[in-house]
């Protein structure tokens, strides 16, 4: 039988942040997925911290060289699939290769997707996450194998989402031995976009009581 458990993702480049967190994610038994934007931008030190959070066993994930919205990039903007491949995933994905990064799974800045965008990425990725903008929270609800695309609920101060909400996620995913991927940025700062330690700390508390499994996207990926 599957063990249930949750997916906790974080996007961009908050490396700092990450770090400073990272004592705690890791006394809490916390594996979380961070997704990696603009890595050329990232100084020689916070691209140590990113080496350091990889070896505590937490996944390093692609979100693109400049964080564009690729519908716009593509669509409304003109650029052909060929230089949205070459430059906004060959280029900083060649440089995180050569640092020792491998991100096996990709999300979209801003969620924004389609048919043809998810296609492409694809080919490239073992899966892709884009963000679940609906009121149907199942759609973030997956089983713990084999998926391809992915719908992330932003659980930060942006999200408007009470704590009970999140907890009835959890519950659903404990009863139906499945997995809830939660998206963030970073973690208790006064940014909208941060989950809130108040509201890590009752995540943590519902999966400890309930042994639920933190999962990594590459793990829960086809």
């Amino acid at each position: 039988m599957p063990e249930a458990g949750i997916a906790l993702t974080f996007d961009d480049r908050r490396v700092d942040n990450w770090f400073t967190y990272l004592p705690f994610l890791d006394s809490a038994g916390v594996k979380a997925t961070f997704y990696v934007s603009s890595y050329h931008l990232l100084t020689k030190k916070q691209k140590e911290k990113l080496a350091i959070i990889q070896n505590h066993g937490h996944e390093i994930a692609f979100h693109t060289t400049n964080h564009p919205n690729l519908q716009d990039y593509v669509f409304k903007y003109g650029h052909s699939f060929d230089e949205l491949i070459r430059n906004e995933i060959d280029n900083d994905l060649k440089l995180m290769n050569n640092d020792g990064f491998y991100p096996k799974t990709f999300a979209y800045p801003y969620g924004a997707h389609n048919y043809f965008l998810d296609t492409l990425l694809m080919g490239h990725f073992k899966s892709i996450r884009a963000l679940n903008g609906t009121k149907d929270y199942t759609k973030s609800i997956v089983a713990t194998h084999c998926n391809k695309l992915l719908y992330g609920l932003g659980i930060d101060k942006s999200s408007k989402r009470s704590d009970h909400d999140i907890i009835k996620i959890l519950e659903s995913v404990t009863n139906n031995k499945s997995c809830a991927v939660f998206v963030a940025h970073d973690i208790n700062t006064s940014d909208k976009f941060s989950l809130t330690i108040d509201r890590l700390k009752a995540i943590i508390d519902f999966s400890r009581a309930n042994n639920l499994k933190y999962y990594t996207i590459s793990e829960i990926s086809n």
